[in-house]
């Protein structure tokens, strides 16, 4: 192996944990040449990455599907162009990347895929039971149309659905969790094709111009809370509860608030809100944070060991508190119908309760053991071979 492609949809949730493995790739002498948007360029060159722009936003999770059902030929075109004087030896791609499968069996070289989410996938790959399941029957006639156009100009089998498109499988698949923290529901479906290597331990290049990181080092008590990139706008309410919560308290808040408009709240004086948060930096001083559950969020506040409660929105992170709670490593709470009062509460008790950070040791211990980017390169290289 002395060349790969690598191919992933452009979120924070699916670069961020690929970010470790290109570095061991590139630390082994392999050639990494990476597709996505100019938002990640710099962490993609920083792990030691050729970059390459996709042209269409492929940030399918937020912006949403209708881009490969209008551009779907162009997508991939566009990719085999920018490439056409390279020479590959494998195809690394997150499992939602769109193309990816087809883009390899076009090259004819062997794919590996990996999976930013592994909660629910059991039901996953049954689509009628996913709540996307009227989105992808409604697309399915207009992705056959773009199919046809891809099987025309470049002589390759499309899958016969949509769903296919955005979920493949590969021999071998790239899971970022443990055994121990794998739901005991999920462990079925996990067979020998999918290599366990625990969570993303990377230090990823973070942006700390214009944060008061001092201000934050001086704090006695720092609550983080963030809710995403996806999802950080699906309930502004949240953000006037939160506020009435912690305003006056001795917590220094420090919030994520990612395309969040709230210029018709009052942010109290001892919050620091800003759209962009150098997360991993932020959580070396914190006390106690708040978290939609977000995979990414998640392990990196396990990492640092920080205790938190959850309060999950959507997509996996249901599944990944309930995970939590099982293991008495943290507090869920609804958000519909949550209140102040009931959050402050919850906050205080996995800071002052030592069995929560007991129990996240565990977790995070689990993931030290699990092998790491080294195993799942390992792995790679053995499968090529």
């Amino acid at each position: 192996m002395t060349k790969v492609l690598f191919l992933n949809v452009t979120t924070h949730g699916h670069v961020n944990p690929s970010l470790g493995l290109v570095k061991e790739l590139c630390d082994r002498g392999v050639e990494v040449v990476y597709f996505s948007s100019e938002e990640f360029r710099e962490k993609i060159e920083a792990a030691g990455a050729a970059y390459r722009p996709y042209h269409y936003d492929l940030n399918i999770f937020k912006a949403g599907f209708e881009v490969l059902l209008d551009h779907g030929l162009d997508i991939m075109q566009d990719i085999l162009d920018q490439i056409q004087d390279d020479s590959f030896d494998a195809v690394i791609h997150s499992i939602a990347m769109p193309f990816s499968k087809q883009l390899a069996e076009y090259l004819m070289v062997p794919a590996v895929s990996m999976l930013a989410v592994f909660t629910g996938l059991q039901d996953f790959m049954q689509p009628e039971k996913t709540h996307l399941a009227g989105k992808f029957k409604a697309m399915n006639d207009a992705y056959l149309l773009e199919a046809k156009k891809i099987e025309q100009a470049l002589s390759i089998q499309m899958p016969t659905r949509f769903f296919d498109l955005i979920f493949n499988v590969e021999p071998l698949n790239i899971v970022f969790t443990s055994d121990y923290f794998m739901p005991e529901k999920g462990r079925a479906f996990f067979d020998e094709k999918y290599l366990l290597v625990g969570a993303d331990i990377s230090q990823r290049l973070e942006d700390t111009d214009g944060f008061p990181i001092e201000r934050m080092k001086r704090a006695k008590n720092v609550l983080y809370i963030s809710f995403g990139t996806i999802f950080g706008d699906f309930a502004k309410e949240l953000y006037q509860k939160i506020f009435d919560a912690f305003a006056d308290s001795d917590y220094l808040v420090v919030m994520a608030a990612h395309h969040v408009g709230l210029e018709n709240l009052t942010i109290p004086d001892n919050f620091i809100v800003q759209d962009y948060i150098p997360q991993n930096e932020v959580l070396k001083y914190a006390d106690v944070a708040i978290t939609h559950n977000g995979l990414n969020s998640m392990n990196d506040l396990i990492l640092n060991e920080v205790p938190f409660v959850s309060v999950p929105l959507g997509s996996d992170q249901p599944a990944l508190a309930d995970r939590l709670v099982e293991l008495n490593a943290a507090i869920r709470l609804d958000y519909q119908q949550l209140d102040s009062a009931e959050l402050k509460a919850a906050v205080e008790e996995v800071q002052v309760e030592p069995v929560y950070l007991t129990n996240l040791k565990k977790i995070k211990q689990s993931f030290l053991d699990a092998g790491g980017y080294k195993k799942a390169v390992d792995a790679i290289q053995d499968y090529l071979d």
